[in-house]
């Protein structure tokens, strides 16, 4: 009966093995967190994008060094940012507005037209009008006529 039982603890249970990463790639996760895309980490370590959040989802050390590279990037870049803020750099004033403060440059945006919607009177006295500029045009045309023939 006891070897019965242990036969049933070492049956396969199915479905892939879990992703153990070494320490030297959870130390790249890291460092590729400061700059690249979850696709480009996913890449390196040879797995797909939503296997690396599922790692990132069930392994706490490398969801912390994930993020952690992530603030890392984020804190460097920002400094450089503030920086050429300092400095008085126009561009990187935008930047920063646009970005963290929701700013945006005025626009002038163009005077709508109203729409003029004919009334089904106003469309016939068009056509009148239109019907009656033909036969003027039609007389005046045929007076010219008349008068290059003399």
């Amino acid at each position: 009966m006891a070897s019965k039982v242990l036969l049933e603890e070492e049956k396969n249970l199915g479905g892939r093995p879990p992703i153990m990463l070494t320490d030297e790639q959870k130390n790249m996760v890291q460092q590729m967190a400061k700059v690249s895309t979850v696709q480009q980490i996913a890449d390196y370590l040879g797995i797909s994008r939503s296997s690396f959040f599922n790692l990132i989802e069930n392994d706490e050390e490398v969801y912390g060094l994930y993020k952690k590279g992530r603030v890392e990037g984020h804190y460097f870049v920002a400094g450089h940012l503030m920086k050429k803020i300092k400095g008085g750099d126009t561009t990187a004033m935008i930047f920063y507005l646009k970005t963290q403060s929701r700013w945006k440059e005025p626009t002038e945006e163009p005077e709508v037209q109203p729409v003029k919607i004919e009334t089904p009177e106003e469309k016939a006295e068009k056509l009148r009008e239109d019907r009656l500029y033909m036969e003027w045009r039609s007389q005046r045309l045929k007076q010219d006529k008349k008068e290059n023939i003399k």
